[in-house]
C-alpha cells in the first residue's frame, strides 16, 4: 500500500508542481523563475552568475517527496544513538581526529572549540565527507521555494546561494548538496555559509566541500560565535530518580549542579556529581531513566546548529568518546 501510495505520488508530482501554492497559482515555473531573476537582479546578482545557476533548471520530484515525507514511527533515542554513534563510526573517527591532529589544534586554538566536537559534528552531519549530498543546489531550492509548503524560506536560502556564486566563493557546478540545499561536508544550509563559513587555507575561498581547513574552522566558527565556552563541556549522562518530577526536566528548567546532586541525580557509576554551580539542565530521553543527561551552555549551543535534543546529545556521546580513545 506504502509503495503504491509512493508511486502514485511520484506519478503526480509534475502536475501538482506546475501550479504554485498562493497568489501566483496560475503562474507556470518558467513565470516563477523569471520573477526570481528579476528580484535577484534587484539585489545585485550579476546576469553571468544568474544564467550559469538557474538555466535549464526543473523542479525535482523527489526533492517534495522528501520534503513531504512523514517517518511512520518516531525513532527511539536507542535506535538513534545506536545508529549515529556507532562503534565504527567512533573506530573512523579516532583515525581522522589523529590524522588531523595538527589541523584541528589549530582551528580549536582560534576559535575555541574542542577539536574532538569538530570531528563529531563531522561524522554525523555527512560520515566524515563522505556523504554531502548529490542534488544540484539550486534546482533543489528552487523546487522547495516553487512548490510552496516552505516557500518563503527556501527562497531567502535560493537567493543566499546565488550570493555565494556572485561572490565567487564557489562555482556554480560545484554546489552540490542535500535535497533541502545542505551544502558540503558540514552541511551549511546558503545561509549559514554567508554568515559563518571560513576561508582558513588561505586561497580565497571558502570550500567547505574540498578543504579541511576550511571545513573545521567553519564549523569552529560558528560554535564559537554562537556561544561555545571553552571552559566547560557539553553536559554528562547519569542516573535520575524516577520519581523526580517531571517539573524539574527539560532545557527550560535550570538549577546548579549541587542542586541535581541534592535531588537524587548520580554519575552512571553511582558516583556523585561535583561540587560545582555550573547551571544545568536535565534530560530524560524517551521517558527512559536510564537516558538522562545532565547538559550545560554548550549543549545549547549544540541545538543552535540543530534543534533535535537526539543530535545535541549524540554530538556529545560522540565527542566524548573521540576524546576518551
Amino acid at each position: 500500500m506504502q509503495l503504491l501510495a509512493r508511486r502514485t505520488l511520484l506519478a503526480t508530482l509534475g502536475a501538482s508542481l506546475a501550479p504554485r501554492c498562493g497568489a501566483a497559482a496560475t503562474d507556470p515555473f518558467s513565470a516563477w523563475l523569471a520573477d526570481l531573476r528579476a528580484e535577484a537582479r534587484g539585489k545585485g546578482i550579476d546576469r553571468r552568475t544568474l544564467d550559469a545557476a538557474l538555466a535549464g533548471i526543473s523542479p525535482i520530484p523527489s526533492v517534495v517527496e522528501a520534503d513531504r515525507r512523514q517517518p511512520e514511527r518516531r525513532m527511539t533515542f536507542d535506535e538513534y544513538r545506536r545508529r549515529v554513534v556507532s562503534a565504527d563510526r567512533i573506530d573512523r573517527g579516532r583515525e581522522l581526529l589523529a590524522q588531523n591532529a595538527r589541523l584541528l589544534q589549530q582551528a580549536e586554538s582560534r576559535y575555541g572549540v574542542p577539536s574532538e566536537v569538530m570531528v563529531a559534528l563531522w561524522g554525523i552531519e555527512s560520515n566524515f565527507g563522505e556523504r554531502q549530498g548529490s542534488y544540484p543546489v539550486f534546482a533543489a531550492l528552487a523546487t522547495l521555494a516553487y512548490e510552496g509548503r516552505r516557500a518563503s524560506l527556501f527562497r531567502r536560502e535560493l537567493l543566499n546561494a546565488l550570493e555565494i556564486a556572485h561572490r565567487g566563493y564557489v562555482d556554480v557546478g560545484s554546489m552540490q548538496g542535500s535535497w533541502a540545499g545542505a551544502m558540503g561536508q558540514n552541511q551549511f544550509m546558503p545561509s549559514t555559509y554567508l554568515g559563518y563559513a571560513v576561508d582558513f587555507d588561505g586561497d580565497g575561498r571558502r570550500d567547505i566541500w574540498n578543504s579541511l581547513p576550511d571545513v573545521f574552522a567553519s564549523m569552529a566558527n560558528y560554535l564559537s560565535r554562537s556561544g561555545w565556552d571553552a571552559r566547560y563541556i557539553w553536559g554528562r549522562e547519569v542516573v535520575a530518580p524516577r520519581e523526580l518530577s517531571d517539573k524539574r526536566l527539560g532545557l527550560d528548567q535550570r538549577a546548579p549542579l549541587t542542586i541535581w546532586r541534592d535531588r537524587g541525580v548520580r554519575l552512571p557509576d553511582g558516583g556523585g556529581l561535583p561540587e560545582a554551580e555550573i547551571p544545568a539542565s536535565l534530560l530524560r530521553m524517551d521517558d527512559d531513566e536510564r537516558a538522562s543527561f545532565l547538559v550545560y551552555g554548550n549543549f545549547r549551543v549544540l541545538m543552535a546548529w540543530n534543534r533535535s535534543t537526539y543530535f545535541g546529545v549524540s554530538v556529545g556521546l560522540l565527542s566524548d568518546s573521540l576524546r576518551d580513545g
